[in-house]
């Protein structure tokens, strides 16, 4: 990590003499003029001496010594803010990602039990659980305090510039968690309903989450071959996922990006995101590739958030470098969000994303469970019970808080609120 070079301009602050940015280099010049004032006081020469030697001590410590990636000033703010809320009775508050657009009222589910019509159930009368009895997953979340979703549709984008990162296998799980788990409301008195959601494989060039759902047709191929002027006719390419009450949309089995093949284009990316936000969906997860053509643009130019995908490697955090720079000259850098993946041990990502000014939503670990799950065609979440559950869950959280809210997620074991914010690099 210390050999990679951050880009000029990846932040907005571009280094100029000895490396130091404008707000570090005028500090400089402040410490100096201090040191040169000292020395001219009227006072003993040791005196003189020892307060230029302090002042040049504390400026350059400042200037130049930045552990774990921050800056002096930044730990002398922590300790003081820590120092203070010793003496306070206000709890810690735990660090959170705040999510674009989304607000939740939570609502306690109501006490009267709804009616069901004879064709509801089928002529089948079916007699109470016992108090011993296991509760199914889907049954339980909808007893938990629900919320009202207020807003539109949101489109989250998982994005690295390099494949072999595992953004197809995070998009597919957080799709699976959301749709499963996921409860709303349309009111603080209405029944609870599931979360509509759609998971859209727009990789152009390599489309596999097929075989991660075990599904293969309809596809976006076949989408693009109807030539009829059907304006919902999108939704006869969609398929439903029944583990997980998914909504899909397939990727083509060949690869789009080629010259000669079917061209996918501003126009039809716009038309495509277009047709999934008026189909009604909460949440519409794409899977785009690594290439950044004018498809992929388009895509990222409509999406609430992006969600970038990092392995902890040094080819990884380069292209992290990479991804970051490109997408914030593209006006992405206030959608962007970080998640690590094939995470072997706890790893120290607080220098990039000091570097970058963003926060780590989780680190996912690497389990052989992942494998055994695509050779089955199943959602790991669904069917495996790994360590990567829990982390998962928290990346799943930070798309739709209520799934934290609901009691799904293990408690963050956060110390400081402080350390976890975002803060402007340089």
């Amino acid at each position: 990590m210390r050999g990679v070079r951050i880009p000029q301009d990846l932040n907005g602050q571009d280094r100029f003499v000895l490396g130091l940015t404008v707000g570090n280099l005028a500090i400089l010049l402040f410490g100096l003029l201090g040191a040169y004032a000292a020395v001219h006081l009227a006072a003993p020469l040791f005196l003189k001496a020892a307060g230029a030697a302090a002042i040049l001590a504390i400026t350059l410590a400042v200037v130049w010594l930045r552990p774990e990636g921050r800056s002096l000033i930044h730990w002398v703010g922590a300790a003081i803010e820590y120092t203070v809320s010793l003496h306070t009775d206000r709890p810690v508050a735990k660090p959170r990602l705040t999510p674009s657009r989304l607000e939740v009222i939570p609502a306690s589910p109501s006490s009267d039990i709804p009616e069901l019509s004879a064709d509801d159930d089928g002529g089948v009368l079916e007699l109470p659980a016992a108090d011993h009895a296991p509760v199914p997953p889907a049954v339980a979340a909808e007893q938990l305090p629900v919320p009202v979703y207020l807003g539109g549709p949101q489109v989250i984008v998982f994005y690295s510039a390099k494949g072999g990162t595992g953004r197809t296998t995070l998009a597919t799980e957080v799709a699976c968690l959301l749709a499963e788990r996921g409860w709303y409301r349309e009111g603080p008195r209405a029944r609870p309903q599931r979360l509509k959601v759609m998971l859209a494989d727009l990789d152009r060039g390599s489309a596999n989450v097929s075989l991660r759902i075990g599904l293969v047709q309809p596809t976006l191929l076949d989408y693009l071959g109807d030539f009829t002027n059907s304006p919902d006719k999108l939704a006869d390419y969609v398929v439903r996922h029944e583990a997980s009450n998914l909504q899909v949309l397939l990727g083509s089995p060949k690869c789009l990006a080629n010259p000669n093949g079917p061209q996918l284009g501003l126009t039809q990316a716009a038309e495509l995101v277009t047709t999934l936000r008026a189909a009604g969906h909460h949440f519409i997860l794409i899977d785009l590739s690594a290439t950044l053509g004018e498809f992929e643009a388009q895509i990222l130019e409509t999406a609430d958030r992006i969600i970038c995908v990092v392995t902890p490697t040094a080819t990884g955090i380069q292209d992290l470098y990479r991804s970051v720079e490109v997408l914030r000259r593209l006006g992405h850098g206030p959608r962007l969000a970080y998640v690590a993946n094939k995470m072997r041990q706890r790893w120290d990502f607080s220098e990039p994303m000091g570097d970058l000014g963003g926060h780590l939503i989780t680190q996912i670990p690497d389990d052989a469970g992942f494998d055994v799950a695509e050779n089955r065609h199943q959602p790991y979440v669904l069917s495996q019970k790994g360590a990567a559950q829990a982390a998962l869950v928290e990346l799943a959280a930070f798309v739709y808080p209520a799934l934290e809210s609901a009691g799904f997620t293990a408690p963050s074991p956060g110390w400081l609120p402080w350390f976890g914010r975002r803060r402007r690099a340089g």
